[in-house]
């Protein structure tokens, strides 16, 4: 899979969306689970989005 990007404002509360071409890319279904992890150090942290069937 090749590099993709997407951008989408934080809203009034807290929500993000995760673009279309994304959610079509990793077929991410409405109702899916997602797992939101941060990594990095505290002057550059990133987000990881995985895909989950159930937590843990």
């Amino acid at each position: 899979m090749a590099l993709m990007r997407g951008f989408s404002r934080v809203d009034e509360q807290g929500k993000i969306a995760i673009p279309s071409n994304i959610r079509r890319e990793v077929k991410l279904e409405e109702g899916q689970l997602v797992e939101i992890k941060v990594q990095g150090p505290n002057n550059g942290p990133y987000l990881i989005i995985n895909k989950r069937k159930a937590a843990r």
